[in-house]
């Protein structure tokens, strides 16, 4: 019998296995974790002056009622800046994966956001991609509304 040291392991076969689990960062990837969720809505609902919450902002009845009984544009714009912060947004519970690119570590998906305000809500698609870094940090990326 050899000895525990001079025995002839099957080295080449553990690397293989070290190299292909190493390549699966991309494969963990995923569109629909609560993390990734947040992050996209959190993107779009930081910009005030995206189209879908101006859309849904002008469309309210109850927004252009407050706004006849106001008392100049400065007042207006108040109302209609008020109500845009005080919108909810939701992405639908069904986000699809679009595309796979495992040499980037990158998906792109596709959801769809709707977003209240007051009495009105507008929805759009909304495309984004999550991507890992090389240190293992995931960075998502919305694609701008386009009207």
């Amino acid at each position: 019998m050899k000895p525990f040291a001079k025995a002839h392991f099957p080295v080449l076969g553990y690397l293989s296995v070290l190299l292909t689990l190493s390549g699966c960062g991309g494969a963990g990837l995923e569109c629909d974790s609560p993390e990734i969720r947040n992050s996209v809505v959190k993107t779009i609902a930081d910009d005030r002056n995206n189209a879908l919450v101006n859309y849904a902002a002008r469309s309210s009845d109850a927004v252009a009622a407050k706004m006849t009984h106001a008392n100049g544009q400065a007042d207006k714009s108040a109302i209609l800046e008020t109500a845009k912060r005080g919108a909810v947004y939701k992405l639908d519970d069904t986000i699809a994966m679009r595309s796979r690119d495992r040499a980037a570590h990158a998906v792109t998906c596709s959801g769809t956001l709707a977003v209240t305000v007051e009495d009105a809500t507008a929805s759009k698609q909304v495309d984004f991609t999550v991507k890992q870094t090389t240190d293992g940090r995931i960075l998502v990326s919305v694609d701008p509304f386009l009207f």
